[in-house]
């Protein structure tokens, strides 16, 4: 076998708090994480050489050089391996860019998984070392499960019993650099302590067993005085019936948490013909998917 195809999922942050900043810049945070059933599709091949080929389809702002997740992906993973190889990685992309969805993310996860897949050089807990180079979100792709994620991302606690949710996710038509959020929180909030509101996580993911959402976004008031509209997204969503609504990651895509698909149908239909927002009824999945 020298090619694998993947579907490369989104994630949403049903709780994201932000701890603390360390020195070198990370923060420390704590988030619960699923993985849901919306997709970009990436195509790896493996032949002999020495180099990355990049091909993406349907998001025109992705670089297709070694700035990409992907690319790098694939090079550490040449290069931590031993194995000299022309790489053609090929992607169409469907999940929205600067939306706190994780694409990059998953995409760069996935070139690991595919890689493996054909070369089989490393195990899940080499790959997810090998993930934790990459960013922050990397490390939960790979076994791609709801998870207590914490640390820089490089504390991933399986949550295997954590009932998978359906959503209603609508992105707007602009979007907001990751870092210039977290800027934004760290200018807000110079010198508060955060340690007495934080969740009780073992009672949150109670709660949610026994179908009680408890959402929280440290990130969301950085990014709505980032851009009011975020706010106008939110309250129109409300307005239309919508219930638990976040922003999930940075932003700038929000969701619901949906009890029946039949709840949205009125909201789905509403938005998704206009040139504002993209509109996506999603569920929570549990592992990779594969072409």
């Amino acid at each position: 076998m020298n090619s694998v195809t993947l579907l490369s999922p989104a994630k949403i942050n049903l709780t994201l708090e932000v701890l603390d900043k360390k020195n070198y810049g990370y923060h420390h945070l704590r988030s619960i994480i699923q993985p849901i059933d919306l997709f970009d599709e990436i195509r790896l091949e493996v032949n002999e050489g020495d180099c990355v080929n990049l091909y993406i389809e349907g998001a025109v702002k992705i670089p297709q050089n070694y700035n990409n997740l992907i690319y790098k992906a694939a090079s550490l993973y040449i290069e931590k391996s031993n194995y000299n190889a022309q790489i053609t990685a090929s992607i169409k992309k469907n999940i929205p860019l600067e939306a706190g969805l994780g694409g990059g993310s998953s995409n760069a996860a996935a070139t690991l998984i595919g890689l493996n897949k054909i070369l089989k050089k490393f195990n899940t807990n080499q790959l997810t070392n090998l993930a934790s180079k990459l960013g922050a979100d990397v490390p939960f792709f790979i076994k791609c499960r709801t998870s207590l994620v914490e640390g820089i991302g490089d504390k991933i606690r399986l949550l295997n019993k954590f009932p998978l949710m359906k959503y209603l996710i609508v992105k707007p038509d602009f979007g907001l650099s990751t870092k210039i959020v977290y800027q934004k929180y760290d200018e807000m909030h110079t010198g508060i302590s955060v340690n007495n509101k934080l969740l009780n996580i073992d009672d949150t993911i109670d709660k949610y067993k026994n179908s009680e959402f408890v959402i929280k976004n440290d990130l969301e008031e950085p990014a709505i005085s980032l851009n009011s509209k975020l706010k106008e997204v939110k309250d129109l969503m409300l307005e239309l019936g919508c219930n638990n609504v976040s922003v999930t990651g940075s932003g700038t895509a929000l969701f619901s948490i949906l009890s029946k698909f039949k709840d949205a149908d009125v909201i789905y239909s509403y938005l998704k013909d206009s040139d504002k927002y993209k509109v996506f009824l999603c569920k929570g999945i549990a592992g990779w998917h594969r072409l």
